[in-house]
């Protein structure tokens, strides 16, 4: 799959893709859907799963040991060392959970990826996931938080009402790039709000 075209003129693959200049009333910027990147995220949060799968295993290992060896200190007063079991496990189990849930998450992302063209624009206007507007019909173009464990997102809210949201792990070119070439479109009309990235 191609993961960003621009026509015409589009850049070869030496360099990240600049903001292309309209020559044509044709002209546009296509981005498909590119599983590329969201799928290295599953792959590296499995891997640090894995890891804290393996660093729990360790904990209760170690700590089985110490109560087969002192099992009877521990059974006649051994409340110091059950707060310590408590305060190892729950060093070990609250990251496991985090990574897990991040895991999950992203990999109900990439299996839910739809097929097609993420972000258009051309003179026309811009198309954001399913949402379209004219540039004139744009009441934001922005960049927002996606949360914990989530990529940040692309939004578009028409003057109409309709929003169309992309996560930006969906797409292959930097937000910056996504701004340049709204204005370049849109004839300065029109950029990628970029400020919430800030916050």
């Amino acid at each position: 799959m191609t993961s960003a075209s621009v026509v015409p003129g589009a850049p070869g693959p030496a360099g990240p893709p600049p903001a292309p200049v309209p020559s044509g009333p044709i002209a546009e910027l296509l981005l498909p859907y590119d599983p590329a990147l969201l799928a290295g995220t599953v792959r590296g949060r499995r891997r640090r799963l894995v890891a804290r799968c393996i660093s729990l295993g360790v904990s209760l290992a170690l700590l089985g040991g110490i109560y087969a060896w002192q099992h009877r200190s521990i059974d006649a007063q051994g409340g110091a060392y059950w707060v310590f079991t408590g305060v190892v496990l729950a060093l070990s189990v609250i990251p496991l959970l985090v990574v897990l849930i991040g895991f999950l998450r992203s990999r109900a992302e990439l299996r839910a990826l739809p097929a097609g063209i993420a972000v258009r624009m051309g003179r026309p206007g811009v198309v954001v996931g399913t949402a379209f507007a004219r540039w004139d019909e744009v009441a934001a173009l922005e960049v927002v938080p996606g949360g914990p464990g989530r990529a940040d997102r692309l939004r578009l809210r028409t003057t109409s009402g309709t929003v169309g949201l992309v996560p930006l792990d969906q797409v292959v070119v930097p937000p910056a790039t996504l701004d340049s070439t709204a204005r370049a479109y849109s004839g300065g009309r029109r950029g990628v709000d970029l400020s919430r990235l800030d916050n």
